[in-house]
């Protein structure tokens, strides 16, 4: 093999490593909704887990400080329910509320969405094997979409952990791409 070929296959190796290289990157950074239609970047400290649950799209955890004693979780799932039902979901699931619950509509990319949050002891589903969380909060949003139905993202853990990650679910939730 002349040395020109032997550096092209190495040039085509390196690419394809790298190619390769940024597609799993992207893969870890981005999640993608309603069969790939919507797309929002995550924070890259952020570590996907396996769902806990069926209904559940997409997981994270969201790694603790300190004080916090354990770490966040960010759930993503495309449900059924309307918008005032599960934000009243949401805050049922806060006993002990230190303040009253936050929420806000605004417009992020064309899509409506709806924010919540939530202070006090997270209260998790029955039967999930959770237990209470003291001094948590919970950052919600429910984005509404025309064609790809309503996407129910939940960012909760305890307080110092989702305080120190609130700049990056926003980042996450300004990242949002829905395709026409």
């Amino acid at each position: 093999m002349t040395r020109y070929r032997v550096c092209c296959l190495l040039g085509l190796m390196f690419a394809i490593a790298n190619l390769s290289r940024l597609t799993m990157a992207a893969e870890k950074t981005s999640v993608l909704l309603a069969k790939g239609k919507i797309t929002l970047k995550v924070a890259e400290k952020w570590i996907r887990k396996k769902p806990k649950s069926r209904i559940i799209e997409h997981e994270f955890a969201i790694p603790r400080i300190k004080p916090d004693r354990q770490d966040g979780r960010l759930t993503f799932m495309g449900a059924s329910g309307g918008v005032k039902t599960n934000i009243d979901r949401w805050k049922g699931q806060f006993r002990n509320q230190t303040r009253a619950p936050k929420v806000k509509k605004e417009k992020v990319s064309g899509q409506t969405v709806h924010f919540v949050d939530v202070v006090g002891t997270y209260s998790p589903p029955p039967f999930t094997r959770q237990k209470p969380i003291p001094n948590a909060r919970m950052l919600g949003a429910i984005v509404e979409t025309e064609k790809y139905g309503l996407q129910f993202i939940k960012l909760y853990g305890p307080q110092a952990t989702i305080k120190a990650n609130e700049k990056a679910f926003i980042a996450m939730l300004n990242s949002l791409v829905v395709a026409k």
